[in-house]
């Protein structure tokens, strides 16, 4: 065992999300505090400390001060380094988490690897090296990985995993006259509804596109119903902003969702049932002006990851 760490984050999915991290740097204990009540019975008994990562959001940044103010007089951790993963991204909060001396102040959503090799610094193992805050967003991950990390997380929470899948459709033509849907205006529609998404998504979602111009929407810790709820709040939004062009979502969007594990138990059979819901909606409107190409390439696209 490398040392304990201190997780103090009143998300199941963050907690899970930092764990994983782990994997790639050493075996730890955790211990995890969801509510102040755990956090007030816990910190008395506390021995040795290796590091503390927590959300400043703890519930609100006033108590998050006051919890690293406390972590400072507790004599466990009074030197022990501390890295601030949060939503709160102020430059008042910036500051005044300085004076208790922590290593890292990483805002959320973000990268995993960012995350890795804070600790990495922090601890000396590796490699030893700082990040500058305005350097995190440089760092990437292949959507393979990302992917992977995802369903790692829900399978070891034992947690659902939803994913929504947004497919271009053409335009019906009972509806709009196609000759009015220029190139110009078909890349300022999917521009409008890639804005809303990403607007209309909760912290912990994460928007993907490909190739087909396909928008998938990852929710963690999501079942069924949450994820319908999702969609209709992103449809809402995607009509909202398509008013002024006098269209409406239904007219050139088609939108399902999945759930792992009842739906499939990787990202592949997922989006095979995700495109199975697509066709099997094809043919009860007979929209023949989709064509069997775009399912084709959706098929394509989806089955090179066997995740």
């Amino acid at each position: 065992m490398s040392g304990t760490i201190l997780l103090i984050e009143y998300s199941e999915y963050e907690r899970e999300k930092i764990k994983i991290v782990f994997d790639n740097i050493g075996e730890f204990e955790f211990i995890e505090i969801d509510n102040l009540k755990k956090l007030y019975k816990t910190i008395s008994t506390l021995k040795s400390v290796t590091l503390v990562i927590m959300d400043l959001e703890f519930p609100v940044e006033k108590e998050g001060i006051e919890t690293l103010s406390m972590l400072r007089k507790n004599s466990s951790t009074a030197n022990t380094p501390i890295i601030i993963v949060t939503k709160a991204d102020y430059d008042v909060y910036r500051h005044a988490v300085q004076k208790f001396k922590v290593k890292d102040f990483i805002t959320k959503p973000y990268q995993t690897k960012r995350l890795e090799n804070s600790i990495r610094s922090v601890l000396n193992i590796e490699h030893n090296f700082r990040y500058e805050f305005d350097s995190a967003n440089v760092i990437t991950m292949s959507i393979e990985d990302y992917i992977s990390k995802e369903f790692k997380i829900a399978s070891r929470a034992g947690q659902n995993l939803s994913i929504i899948l947004i497919t271009p459709i053409e335009l019906k033509k009972e509806t709009l006259e196609q000759s009015k849907i220029t190139p110009e205006l078909k890349e300022q529609i999917y521009k409008i509804a890639i804005e809303k998404v990403r607007t209309m998504s909760r912290s912990t979602d994460t928007a993907l596109l490909n190739g087909n111009r396909d928008i998938l929407v990852i929710l963690p810790f999501t079942d069924s119903s949450g994820a319908q709820k999702v969609l209709e709040k992103i449809k809402n939004g995607v009509n909202e902003g398509l008013q002024g062009l006098d269209i409406n979502y239904s007219d050139y969007f088609y939108s399902v969702s999945v759930t792992f594990p009842s739906d499939g138990k990787s990202f592949q059979t997922l989006m095979e049932k995700a495109v199975k819901k697509v066709e099997d909606k094809i043919m009860l409107e007979k929209i023949t002006s989709l064509g069997a190409d775009t399912i084709d390439n959706a098929r394509k696209t989806y089955k090179k990851y066997k995740i």
